[in-house]
């Protein structure tokens, strides 16, 4: 989920060209709407201040409603000191990945969280976490926001 649709559209080439299923929703409501229709949906990637009705905590909080523990990358361009970039209450795996970031970053991120065992994805220096060696991506649904896309 993210409000820039530019943004949006680089997530979904860049997880597309390195081998993950990727949905695009418009906005909080879509990407609620369109999670019950995925059976197999592995991880989120959103923005936590989205334009709308929903922000990306209330859309993340109503996921893990019913997967306690999806995986999410949370993408903000606040600072992690910043009262708006706190993810305290959201439970875990989750990791934080701040705007602007490197492709390899994005990639590094996601791999991170969803090998999370702990519930704790991020590193103590709250930095994004870096690719680890020999982690191929696996072919999993993410739901990725952006204007909604129909192939």
């Amino acid at each position: 989920m993210e409000d820039q649709a530019l943004i949006g559209l680089l997530i979904d080439t860049i997880l597309q060209e390195a081998g993950y299923q990727v949905f695009l929703a418009g906005n909080g409501e879509e990407a609620l709407a369109m999670a019950q229709s995925i059976d197999e949906l592995s991880a989120v990637i959103a923005d936590i201040h989205l334009l709308g009705q929903l922000d990306g905590r209330a859309v993340i909080r109503s996921l893990r409603r019913n997967r306690p523990f999806l995986p999410v990358v949370v993408v903000t361009g606040f600072h992690p000191e910043a009262p708006e970039a706190n993810l305290r209450g959201l439970g875990g795996p989750t990791v934080r990945l701040g705007k602007p970031f490197a492709a390899e970053d994005l990639i590094a991120s996601l791999a991170d969280v969803l090998s999370s065992t702990t519930g704790r994805a991020t590193s103590p220096s709250g930095e994004a976490p870096r690719r680890r060696n020999g982690a191929a991506p696996s072919r999993a649904g993410l739901l990725v926001g952006g204007p909604p896309l129909r192939r």
